[in-house]
């Protein structure tokens, strides 16, 4: 009891839930205004702030969102042809790491290392078929990084076991468009039969749109799927992370709609 008492208390205590009780507090304090028409202004934002912020940092709301843009299952075997090229899109590196397995010293994001652990799973598949793949990485130099995001990558992969010799970089990109645009040229001289690509369930659908838009036929391969849960009392508590969660699928959301309408 004592414990379920604990969650809820210091959920409302920490951000977000914090500020919505700010906001709750200033809808009391308007009825001191004194001029009707400001009142019932401050009153009415006041509430939309907190309504807002609230039904964006629970459970509920994000396990909605994340329904309407994870749509792409699992990728099936019988995809796998007698040539095949793996497409991991970039995910961000951490920098100033020195670790044995790398000529680098920056490892792959935690994002990152799930979408690159996909890609070894479906490479080490295809090649228990005994057909032959190759792992195109994507990701170039971001704002203020000394390492291109797929050299990273790439070292990481050799790491788990993946012969370079089936590695190939893109170091160009520096969003999930150009990533489309950049890789298209290594994608062509790989000429593989099947091209898989590999990201974030949630990110899937605006990496379609960009591949789409420069006619590389992929086939999704989705990873990194929202955890799935029983939602209960603590799912409507607000929460930080699914604040940022819902912040991250409302920019897919608009990120898929920009990609369908730009010119290439």
């Amino acid at each position: 009891m004592w414990t379920v008492f604990y969650k809820v208390v210091v959920g409302w205590l920490m951000p977000p839930g914090c500020f919505i009780l700010l906001l709750a507090y200033c809808v009391y304090r308007t009825r001191f205004v004194t001029d009707p028409s400001l009142r019932k202004t401050l009153r009415t934002l006041a509430i939309i702030g907190a309504a807002g912020l609230y039904l964006l940092s629970i459970q509920p709301v994000l396990h909605l969102l994340a329904s309407g843009l994870e749509q792409f299952p699992p990728v099936q075997e019988s995809h796998i042809q007698k040539t095949n090229a793996i497409i991991v899109l970039s995910a961000g590196i951490v920098e100033g790491v020195e670790v044995s397995f790398s000529r680098l010293p920056a490892v792959p994001a935690n994002l990152a290392i799930l979408r690159l652990s996909e890609g070894i799973r479906l490479y080490r598949k295809i090649k228990a078929k005994d057909r032959s793949c190759t792992i195109i990485l994507t990701g170039g130099h971001l704002s203020g990084s000394k390492f291109a995001l797929s050299a990273v990558s790439g070292e990481w992969l050799i790491s788990m076991g993946i012969p370079s010799a089936d590695i190939r970089l893109e170091t160009s990109s520096r969003t999930t468009y150009e990533e489309a645009l950049f890789v298209s040229p290594i994608v062509q001289s790989e000429a593989a039969q099947a091209v898989f690509l590999v990201t974030s369930a949630v990110h899937m659908p605006r990496a379609m749109a960009a591949f789409r838009k420069f006619g590389i036929p992929v086939i999704p391969a989705p990873c990194d799927f929202l955890e799935s849960g029983k939602l209960g009392l603590f799912s409507l508590v607000p929460g930080a992370d699914a604040l940022q969660e819902t912040r991250s699928m409302l920019w897919e959301y608009l990120g898929a709609v920009f990609y369908y309408i730009i010119p290439k």
